[in-house]
């Protein structure tokens, strides 16, 4: 899980700019303000790594977003050689069968300890003169600690270790390998780091790591610890695509998503309707599988919902939707367009897998009030299940269904991020806490306060 991200030199973010992030987190704002940007931070890594998982650049257009010219994304006030700068700051748990025990049998029946995996990871872009639509990878800055504890602790005398690579070769040729070696010292030694500097590549935008390996005992894969956080990344935009009278069949990508726009949500829910969801996601007494869960979520939101998705041997399919449960169905373009508005957004949520990103834009578009606050909780439910949530919203509606799900206990309240972006250059981002009562005591100038505006002058209160 990313627990910060920090901004500088980027679009309309000129000094760092910090951003605390939780398991679920709602962007909100006046337009132009950055929320966009803190997400367009993370699109281009996933767009980096789909167009070449070995890179050293930075691809600006692609399958999430297009920003153009490195000159579009940089800051205008800062100077055209100052390097932008992303900074990604991440925890994650690793329990017992993420890690290989050896020499010791009376762990291997204990199930619920775990080694913290923490750090954070550094990029400095800079223009690439040969090739203004991308970004040049210029430095990667790494820092790696791992915390063991509760019974693990005993096996090794301390309170913790904390396991730090170093680089020992630069970043000079080709970048096929970094050797390291890994040291355990106590919790006070200063910070080591891994800094990586020069022309090369480097794979899914991950400084290598080898086996961790402590007294000959534990054994951590380090595909497991170095497992890339941008390339698994949900993203529905605000501009989804809307009814179509049919839909092409395609082969689905090696990550399975939506698409930016919707565009593979038939073609995912075809080919993956009997996949079973995660069961704290399941509604109803019907079967645990995607299909059945997407239409048990339409209908738990719109209070009433049938799709289907005939089966085909052409290579074209066919969505139908219904408003209730009668036998007729009818096309997208006949039925309400927040069907078609949601449903990506919910095969997402359910297909998402602990560790993954889902980002989703504007997700009250096209739907009223009650769909909207039903949505919010199904996020809420998603996020719950490991999963890490961007919500980006304008809709009151939207931050209040995010507050009862703090007092259904859906959500606790150190799981929420309500992140609102002002203007005012000193403290740019304000963190809005929630109490475990659903309440906001801290409301600042702005932040969803139009309709008590509004009833101001509408009734002179």
């Amino acid at each position: 899980m990313l627990t910060k991200i920090e901004l500088e030199n980027f679009k309309c973010f000129k000094g760092r700019v910090v951003f605390p992030l939780r398991q679920i987190n709602l962007l909100t704002g006046i337009n132009g303000n950055g929320k966009s940007t803190l997400l367009q931070s993370l699109l281009l890594m996933r767009q980096s790594i789909e167009h070449n998982a070995t890179t050293s650049q930075i691809i600006l257009n692609g399958k999430c977003i297009n920003l153009n010219s490195f000159n579009d994304i940089r800051n205008t006030n800062n100077s055209r050689k100052e390097d932008i700068v992303f900074k990604y700051f991440y925890m994650n748990k690793l329990y017992e069968k993420d890690v290989l025990l050896l020499n010791n049998p009376e762990l291997e029946e204990k199930n619920d300890e775990y080694i913290k995996n923490t750090g954070f990871i550094e990029y400095c872009l800079s223009e690439n003169l040969e090739d203004d639509m991308v970004a040049q990878i210029k430095k990667i800055e790494f820092f790696n600690e791992i915390e063991i504890y509760q019974h693990l602790q005993n096996q090794f005398n301390s309170k913790f270790y904390q396991i730090y690579g170093r680089c020992q070769s630069r970043f000079i040729e080709i970048f096929k390998k970094i050797w390291f070696d890994f040291e355990v010292s106590i919790q006070d030694n200063k910070e080591k780091k891994i800094e990586i500097n020069g022309s090369g590549t480097v794979r899914d935008l991950m400084p290598p790591i080898t086996e961790f390996k402590l007294d000959d005992k534990v054994i951590i894969d380090s595909s497991i610890l170095h497992q890339s956080i941008f390339s698994r990344i949900h993203y529905i935009s605000a501009d989804r695509l809307g009814p179509q009278e049919f839909y092409l069949k395609s082969t689905l990508t090696s990550f399975p998503n939506v698409g930016a726009k919707g565009e593979l949500t038939v073609n995912l829910l075809y080919k993956k309707k009997d996949d079973l969801v995660n069961e704290n996601l399941c509604l109803g007494e019907d079967a645990k599988t995607l299909a059945t869960q997407t239409e048990e979520w339409l209908n738990e939101i719109f209070g009433g919902a049938k799709v289907e998705i005939p089966n085909s041997d052409s290579n074209i399919l066919e969505l139908l939707f219904n408003t209730n449960k009668s036998k007729d169905r009818f096309k997208p373009a006949n039925v309400g367009f927040g069907y078609h508005c949601i449903l990506p957004i919910i095969v997402s949520g359910l297909i998402a897998q602990p560790g993954d990103i889902l980002i989703v834009e504007n997700p009250e578009a096209h739907i009223h009030p009650k769909a909207q606050s039903r949505l919010a909780q199904f996020l809420a439910r998603v996020s719950s299940c490991g999963v890490q949530v961007f919500i980006e919203s304008h809709s009151d509606h939207i931050l209040n269904a995010l507050r009862i799900a703090v007092l259904d206990t859906i959500v606790t309240p150190q799981d929420l991020s309500i992140l609102y972006l002002q203007q005012n250059s000193e403290q740019p981002v304000v963190q809005i806490p929630v109490q475990p009562n659903g309440g906001i005591e801290e409301w600042p100038e702005g932040f969803f306060d139009q309709m008590d505006k509004d009833f101001s002058r509408l009734f002179g209160m």
